[in-house]
């Protein structure tokens, strides 16, 4: 729960590759029940993914803003905000990475392999 209040300076450092690894996993392995169903749902699940990717981005943005928001004592201000930054960034970039794979669907049918 204080994650959630104070923020943590690796969210986005951990949302945005774990929700990029779930959308590459997802893309591949919905292909044969799209194609069997004509339903795509690679670009709905993506943007869901993305989401998630942004939401973590926010917890490392809110962790910055509280001054670091560290866990343990040893670490520093510094080196908090500095993964915070970092955690931000990779947030951004991974819901970009996200969008773009899934807007292939707009193009490509379920069905071509």
């Amino acid at each position: 729960m204080r994650a959630l209040q104070r923020g943590t300076s690796w969210g986005g450092l951990l949302a945005g590759p774990m929700a990029w690894a779930i959308s590459t996993q997802l893309n591949y392995a919905l292909v044969p029940w799209q194609c069997n169903r004509q339903v795509s749902v690679v670009l709905p699940v993506a943007l869901l993914l993305a989401l998630l990717s942004l939401l973590g981005g926010a917890l490392s943005w809110r962790a910055k803003r509280q001054g670091g928001a560290a866990f343990k004592a040893q670490r520093t201000r510094v080196s908090e905000q500095f993964v915070a930054d970092l955690g931000m960034l990779a947030a951004l970039l991974f819901a970009l990475v996200i969008i773009m794979q899934g807007s292939a669907a707009l193009i490509l049918d379920e069905c071509l392999r």
